[in-house]
């Protein structure tokens, strides 16, 4: 027995060794990795997919000097905290924290006079930067700026109708995709006549839903654009002007003038008509992993021969295997008709919706090849859609796309537009449904169900 108690002792001695070990061996690849673990809602202690890749392309050093008020405690611990996690992606960029009360003097070298100013400082560069309300975006917009060099130009076409970055409609207009470009290394300008041409040192031309005709100097001008090697990105509805949709046919892009049905996808509430973008050609631009675009009452992009020598068309987005275009188009649906495939007429998923041209013979080789990418949907950019599911990274991936700017290419967090601790959650309409079911009905009806039962029992027991 004694024997045994032995044996059971040393064997307990080596288990527990073992597990000793296997302690230490965690703590030392916790203390080699760093591992985090973000539960918060808003993932507010997490870069964004966009900070990162920016910070992870830095080729230079980067000294952040930050202005702080020694009676904001929570606010420097929040921007050392934030700091420190773009260090962790990028051994270039040092800080350190100054007390704007105490340091009066460096403030002033600067030109800087108010709390939670910051001042970048790249090794290379001719002068500093200040940015002024210093946070993660405003610091990404200054890392993509000083990664890319020189800004890029966008310029919007709102000489026929189409729907403009700075209009007065605060539903219509495409201001939330604009200011999105500006942050991320873009100078955006419109132009009302395109007849002499695109602006020189224009990267990317953006064409949002033309009402109408084109001039034909104007569709000449777009054309020498792309052949230098320019971008373009056209946003045109079903039915869109004969002469814009004759310019992108010439490019071997297709549009259907139909009407795309998403009825299984539908989001709670919504009708079947704003199909969420699901595949893509992945050849062309990978995924990312940013969540569907919803594009309201959208039409099927396709492609076909190129009339043009050196281009090659592909498709470039595609809905779920489970939608199609209804081929009757978007004025022929009855209010409240539920939509039905029709065979023969209609065309099965996955549906085409947006595609992209591409020039292989460049007139200048320092621009590359010119693009031109089309989708078969407007509203999804406006200000009204830009803040559903991914639409908002839809146009800026395709945008950078076109524009060769390839890198830019990723998932961004989005500024929260409610401050609250909950996050927006987006249902289709099958998981609103079982959700409903199971929260209004199911879960009340047991517990109704329990306490009848319990009360019977006792009744009959005679325990009241």
């Amino acid at each position: 027995m004694l024997r045994r108690g032995r044996w059971h002792l040393a064997a307990l001695a080596l288990e527990l060794g073992l597990l000793g070990l296997a302690i230490l061996l965690g703590l030392a690849v916790l203390f080699t990795h760093n591992i985090r673990w973000d539960l918060t809602p808003t993932r507010e202690h997490t870069l964004s997919a966009q900070a990162s890749r920016a910070a992870g392309r830095l080729d230079r050093d980067v000294e952040v000097t930050v202005f702080y008020s020694s009676r904001e405690q929570g606010r420097i611990r929040e921007i050392k905290e934030m700091l420190e996690r773009f260090q962790e992606k990028s051994p270039h960029i040092s800080f350190q924290m100054e007390d704007l009360d105490r340091s009066p003097l460096l403030a002033s070298r600067y030109g800087v006079s108010a709390y939670g100013s910051a001042v970048l400082e790249a090794a290379g560069a001719e002068r500093a930067i200040v940015v002024r309300q210093f946070d993660e975006e405003g610091f990404t917009t200054e890392l993509i700026r000083l990664v890319e060099g020189t800004e890029r130009r966008a310029v919007f076409a709102v000489g026929h109708g189409e729907s403009d970055p700075f209009g007065k409609d605060e539903r219509l207009a495409l201001g939330t995709v604009a200011r999105r470009l500006e942050a991320e290394n873009y100078f955006v300008d419109r132009s009302v006549d395109l007849r002499g041409g695109v602006p020189e040192g224009t990267a990317l031309v953006v064409v949002a839903g033309p009402r109408s005709e084109w001039a034909p100097s104007e569709i000449d001008g777009l054309e020498r654009f792309l052949a230098a090697g320019g971008g373009a990105l056209l946003l045109l509805e079903a039915d869109a002007p004969s002469s814009v949709q004759e310019l992108v046919r010439r490019y071997g892009i297709v549009p259907g003038n139909d009407l795309v049905v998403d009825e299984r996808n539908r989001l709670f509430f919504a009708d079947a008509f704003a199909p969420q973008v699901a595949l893509f050609n992945e050849q062309v631009m990978p995924y990312v992993g940013a969540p569907p675009a919803v594009l309201p009452v959208a039409q099927s992009v396709g492609v076909g021969p190129a009339e043009m020598a050196g281009v090659e068309a592909a498709p470039l987005a595609f809905t779920g295997p489970d939608t199609w275009a209804r081929a009757a188009g978007p004025r022929s649906v009855p209010r409240g008709e539920r939509p039905n495939f029709q065979e023969g007429s209609d065309l099965r998923g996955p549906v085409p919706i947006a595609a992209i041209a591409r020039l292989g013979a460049a007139v200048r080789a320092d621009r590359g090849a010119g693009s031109l990418i089309v989708v078969g949907d407007l509203d999804f950019a406006t200000n009204l859609y830009a803040a559903q599911l991914g639409n908002t990274d839809f146009f800026l991936n395709l945008a950078h796309l076109a524009a060769r700017a390839e890198a830019l290419i990723g998932v961004r967090e989005l500024p929260q537009a409610v401050t609250s601790t909950f996050a927006p959650i987006h249902l289709t309409a099958a998981q609103g449904s079982v959700l409903f079911w199971l929260s209004v009905v199911l879960l009340p009806g047991v517990v109704l169900a329990t306490g009848v039962l319990v009360g019977w029992r006792r009744a009959k027991r005679g325990g009241f």
